[in-house]
């Protein structure tokens, strides 16, 4: 590879082998470089691949304006997560956790915290995602000094959570709402308080599936009248609980809901039960 551009020391553009503009990230990568000359491979760190105008303005702004040592703390970060995580990572969650990360020490820095109240339930949600953030903070306080609020873990843990359902943040806290809503009418309608076991962690796992069918709008729209007859009959109470569910869902959302859903919650609140 070839420098194009030098952005800063740390900061240069490029092309891989196949003629894709790159950024590249690295202690000193661009110093005393010059446009044409090849780069010295040995000092990157990462490398952006530019899919598109707007990624491009986006991973640009962060290089120039956020510290390198910074997004060099954010690439360790992300490896971490990665290497934790039991599910598929988008490779969208770089720029934005870097840029959270950045956000967080400034705010520590000046002494401001967030209301995350909002935010209470992730942890108990998503335990797996919670513990990886965690982890991150503990890293985050070593590695720069700092002392951060914990609760930054559930922000954190929402950054991991929108790179395993690759979605964008909004349509992850509309995710997590719909979890926690059909979470808390379940401990309603049968007067339980359900503990973090595997049973919990499946029903979760179908609720992320259910939520996003409904934020990208890719319903199934065929309706087996028999089966759900069925488990209207092998499940009537749990049944009922889903139905109340989507009914909360397409009264907050105005969604239509199918039918069909209605089922497979039943059959897996059956299961969360049992």
């Amino acid at each position: 590879m070839k420098i194009m551009q030098i952005i800063n020391n740390n900061v240069i553009v490029s092309e891989d082998f196949k003629g894709n503009e790159v950024i590249l990230v690295g202690k000193g990568i661009g110093f005393n470089g010059k446009k044409g000359q090849p780069v010295d491979e040995s000092k990157v760190l990462k490398i952006f691949t530019l899919l598109n105008d707007e990624e491009k303005l986006k991973t640009l702004y962060m290089v120039e304006e956020i510290p390198y040592e910074v997004i060099a703390f954010g690439v360790k970060a992300c490896n971490y997560i990665v290497e934790c995580s039991s599910k598929k990572i988008s490779r969208k969650l770089l720029i934005p956790l870097i840029d959270h990360i950045y956000t967080t020490i400034e705010r520590t820095k000046e002494g401001l915290s967030f209301d995350n109240r909002i935010l209470f339930n992730v942890k108990f949600l998503y335990p797996e995602e919670y513990h990886t953030a965690v982890d991150i903070l503990d890293m985050l306080e070593s590695d720069f000094g700092i002392s951060v609020d914990r609760s930054e873990a559930s922000f954190i843990a929402l950054h991991i959570l929108n790179a395993e359902l690759d979605i964008d943040m909004k349509d992850t806290y509309k995710a997590t709402n719909i979890i926690d809503l059909s979470v808390r009418t379940v401990e309603e309608f049968f007067e339980v308080k359900l503990k973090e076991d595997i049973n919990l962690a499946r029903f979760i796992t179908h609720l992320e599936f259910f939520a996003k069918r409904m934020i990208q709008n890719t319903m199934n729209d065929e309706n087996d009248k028999e089966m759900d007859k069925y488990i209207n009959l092998r499940f009537k109470k749990e049944y009922e609980c889903a139905k109340i569910i989507c009914g909360k869902i397409e009264q907050e959302y105005g969604w239509n809901v199918d039918p069909a859903e209605y089922s497979y919650l039943a059959i897996h609140i059956a299961r969360l039960l049992r």
